[in-house]
């Protein structure tokens, strides 16, 4: 009922645009889809990893989070000269 609403709502709007608004509207949603298109495709790639610590051993998994917590403070403590 809510996605019925706000289509409605979207082609209302739409066809307030003065045509001469419409390239870059459609460039917006083009953006827009592409964006949403390249996320979808990267999805698979990221559930990959999901639950890759499962074939860990309880000891692995220790050291693997000592490991994360001894380099998180030095992640974003980089000195940038611009």
């Amino acid at each position: 009922m809510y996605e019925e609403k706000t289509y409605q709502s979207i082609l209302q709007r739409l066809s307030n645009v003065p045509v001469d608004y419409l390239p870059q509207v459609d460039l917006y949603l083009q953006k827009l889809t592409d964006k949403i298109r390249k996320k979808s495709a990267n999805m698979p790639k990221t559930m990959d990893f999901a639950g890759t610590w499962n074939d860990f051993s309880e000891e692995d998994f220790h050291d693997f989070l000592q490991v994360i917590e001894e380099n998180r403070p030095n992640i974003f403590n980089r000195n940038i000269e611009i």
